[in-house]
């Protein structure tokens, strides 16, 4: 009995300690939970709490008042907001625009209070699966505060970071909740509702927004007017205006953005069905409709297009940069370069008033900038910007720039680097440069051995660029040409993809007529870069906070090396070369250089002959302002074979005679002088080396280079008031160089006073590929293409 009483006894402390075990691990559990909830607690009050974070006001949701944009002289060109946002009341709003909303965008929108957790988590389980933040679950509310609010704090953060971290992206996620719970409590829903349509982008225009704008955009009508497929089809098309955008079509012909957008209409109308917003019948009839049918594109042609048009679109770009707010929402006044004297020329020549082109299809765009400080006076975006529904503003787009590159990148820093003079012999020689087993050849299809530099710049060689890159790449190293392109300021992703063959244009060279200008304004203005830019400031009118332009000023080569390659580009458009750049030429010092890129044999397959001519460039500047100039057939004409025939080039010369035209149009607002020779020069024989070099010498320079000798000296040469830095140089200048005044030419004599020619072509081309001539200077020195 005793032996059975004390098992007993054991058998409820072994349970015992069990228990204890368990309720331990309970306790832990529990504790953990706790500490974690905790956490995450204080985490989510910091995170609202961030003095740096977002703050809801309902005079955030709502445009106050118009932003104004102002001109050089301070006139008010532009006033926008209400011109280009047609609010709606939600009593206006058709029923079936409602219902298409919620059944594509928030179909329990009425019921949650601006968090749908459901929704939400359902969301946020797809993007752990996907690893990404693709499925937002946002609600409607959720997304007016994002337009309205987190857009604005996203660039700012990217702006003072460079980029958005994941923790970023949920601390936003985390503040736009919030404010959307803060929303509900203060705002009722169908102001809400109202609020997102008047707001949001629908694809209609740069500077358009809301629902009712875009009901006359794609349809031609109001919104209280429109169908059930109409209103599907508006409700569906913002997750992608750009994509859905069937009217894209006829600008962009790769895709076809109709067909896009009428499956985007029909699936929203799959979800109202679904919803049970409309019947069998509704969704069958609708669904069946074509697209193309509804479209009503409404007529842009007016009898008074604002020639300020594509300034002004561009304005609005970089305002939303420099301040990280959309003035379109929240109103500014911004305070701009704009010469609207200029402007309205350069529209008279977009319209074919200045210059007659060869036909309808074929295209420019052009920018001017001042060297000086970066601000862009006017732009030419292109033939067609007023009356094209998605618009491709030329003096932005990019293109190749064919020979344009070499003053920039082969040889303008051989000067500083390499030690050459501007007297440097250079080698015209058939080889393999870029090691791909082809040699690279010249337009003339010819090479003539050693040949001055300035030759071979005036006749656009490709081979003594290609020899020069390759030169100055072994000196320094790709990193450092990378970051050279950075600093003429040319698209990271352009320069990031460097190669040898940028050298005369080619590779992955691609550049705008307004980064062109811009990379050119080094020569006149001490090899400094100024940021182009169309804003000097703005200020917000709310709180009258100023955003001044934050354009930076960038050193890229030496004010010597500048100067000597504006004595050279001075020689391409005065040195007889008889290749378009003598249409520069005017009463004022003018220097420039050509550029123009070919097919090869991409053009094939739309019928284009190979290595016809596809972008054709003019770059001219003075001592103030300088203009890039690109022509040739925008895309969608190019994809029915359109090109620029190379034994009618002489028809195709519009970019230079627009570069000449706005050149002289310019010249009442700045000043033009020659360009004077910097302190750190010294005369070297005809032409200039830099001082620190004249010791050594240009070893690669030959005396008796019969091609050194020039017809006429750069204006670069100082003039009279512009005193040299050493005596010695000024003496020998005030024997070398003479100013012609009585027909406006500048001419560089040889010691006995006679003018020397310096396009000393000793080949025969007159009969060469097809094409007479009665002299020897052949229509290849016309072109410079690759």
């Amino acid at each position: 009995m005793k032996k059975r009483r004390s098992n007993d006894t054991e058998t409820p402390k072994k349970m015992k300690r069990r228990l204890d075990i368990w309720n331990k691990i309970a306790v832990v559990i529990l504790t953990l939970f706790l500490v974690g909830c905790i956490s995450v607690f204080f985490v989510l009050v910091n995170i609202i709490n961030d003095p740096e974070g977002m703050r809801f006001s309902q005079d955030g949701l709502q445009a106050m008042s118009n932003s104004r944009i102002y001109d050089t002289n301070g006139k008010m060109i532009y006033e926008f907001g209400s011109e280009i946002r047609d609010d709606v009341k939600y009593k206006e709003i058709p029923q079936s625009v409602i219902d298409a909303f919620l059944s594509i965008e928030d179909s329990r929108f009425f019921d949650h209070n601006g968090f749908d957790l459901p929704r939400f988590l359902s969301a946020a389980i797809t993007d752990l699966r996907s690893g990404g933040f693709a499925q937002g679950g946002s609600t409607l509310t959720m997304q007016m505060i994002d337009n309205s609010f987190t857009k604005n704090q996203e660039e700012k953060i990217i702006k003072e970071k460079g980029s958005l971290s994941r923790f970023d992206q949920v601390k936003l996620k985390v503040q736009e909740i919030y404010l959307s719970l803060i929303a509900e409590q203060s705002v009722s829903k169908e102001k809400i509702f109202e609020y997102y349509v008047n707001r949001i982008w629908f694809g209609s225009g740069n500077n358009t927004r809301g629902i009712q704008k875009a009901a006359q955009y794609y349809f031609g009508k109001d919104i209280q007017d429109v169908n059930l497929e109409e209103a599907a089809f508006l409700a569906g098309c913002i997750n992608a205006p750009g994509q859905y955008n069937p009217l894209a079509n006829k600008t962009d012909p790769d895709t076809d953005h109709l067909k896009s957008g009428q499956n985007r209409r029909n699936a929203t109308l799959d979800l109202m069905l679904q919803h049970g917003y409309i019947s069998q019948t509704e969704h069958d009839l609708a669904v069946n409709t074509n697209l193309a049918y509804d479209l009503k594109e409404e007529d842009t042609t007016t009898d008074a297009e604002d020639p300020n048009e594509a300034y002004i679109d561009m304005v609005i770009q970089e305002t939303q940069t420099l301040t990280g707010q959309d003035p379109a929402v929240i109103p500014m006044d911004i305070y701009t370069s704009l010469n609207t004297s200029v402007q309205k020329e350069a529209d008279k020549i977009c319209k074919g008033e200045v210059v007659t082109f060869p036909n309808s299809y074929f295209d420019v765009g052009f920018s001017i900038i001042d060297n000086t400080n970066g601000e862009i006076l006017a732009i030419g975006p292109g033939r067609t910007y007023h009356t094209d529904s998605v618009k491709t503003n030329n003096a932005t787009d990019r293109k190749q720039p064919g020979s344009s590159m070499k003053p920039l990148l082969a040889y303008s820093s051989t000067f500083d680097l390499l030690g050459w003079s501007t007297e440097h012999t250079v080698n015209d020689q058939k080889k393999d440069y870029w090691k791909n087993g082809s040699y690279v050849s010249n337009s003339d299809g010819t090479f003539s051995g050693n040949i001055s530099l300035a030759y071979a710049l005036g006749v656009s060689k490709n081979t003594t660029a290609a020899a020069a890159m390759l030169d100055l790449i072994d000196a320094k190293g790709y990193n450092y040409w990378i970051n050279f392109c950075k600093k003429l300021g040319y698209d990271d992703d352009v320069c990031e993809d460097f190669t040898e063959q940028y050298a005369i244009g080619g590779g992955s060279m691609y550049a705008s007529p307004v980064q062109q200008a811009n990379a050119y304004s080094i020569f006149a203005n001490k090899g400094n870069r100024v940021d182009a830019h169309t804003v000097r400031n703005a200020i917000r009118r709310t709180d009258n906070k100023e955003f001044k332009t934050n354009a930076q000023t960038t050193n890229v080569i030496s004010e010597d090396a500048a100067f000597m390659m504006s004595f050279l580009l001075y020689k391409v458009v005065h040195g007889g070369y008889q290749n378009f750049n003598e249409k520069l030429t005017s009463d004022y010092p003018v220097y420039g250089k050509s550029g123009t890129s070919d097919w090869g044999t991409s053009g094939l397959a739309y019928g284009i002959p190979q290595s016809s001519i596809r972008d054709e460039w003019s770059i001219g500047y003075t001592s103030q302002f300088t203009i890039a100039t690109w022509s040739g057939y925008p895309r969608k004409y190019e994809q029915q074979g359109y090109y620029i025939p190379t034994s009618q080039v002489s028809g195709f010369t519009q970019a230079f005679d627009i570069s000449h035209y706005m050149l002289d149009y310019c010249k009442k607002y700045g000043t033009y002088k020659s360009i004077p020779q910097t302190s750190g020069v010294t005369k070297y024989g005809s032409g200039w080396i830099e001082t620190k070099y004249a010791s050594q010498g240009d070893k690669g320079a030959t005396a008796n280079d019969p091609s050194s000798s020039s017809s006429s000296s750069s204006s670069s040469s100082s003039s009279d008031d512009e005193s040299s830095s050493s005596s010695t140089t000024q003496s020998q200048q005030s024997t070398t160089t003479e100013t012609q005044d009585n027909n406006n030419t500048y001419t560089e004599e040889n010691g006995s006073g006679e003018v020397t020619d310096d396009t000393n072509d000793q080949t025969d081309y007159s009969n060469f590929g097809g094409f007479f001539f009665t002299n020897k200077k052949s229509l290849f020195n016309l072109f410079d293409w690759l």
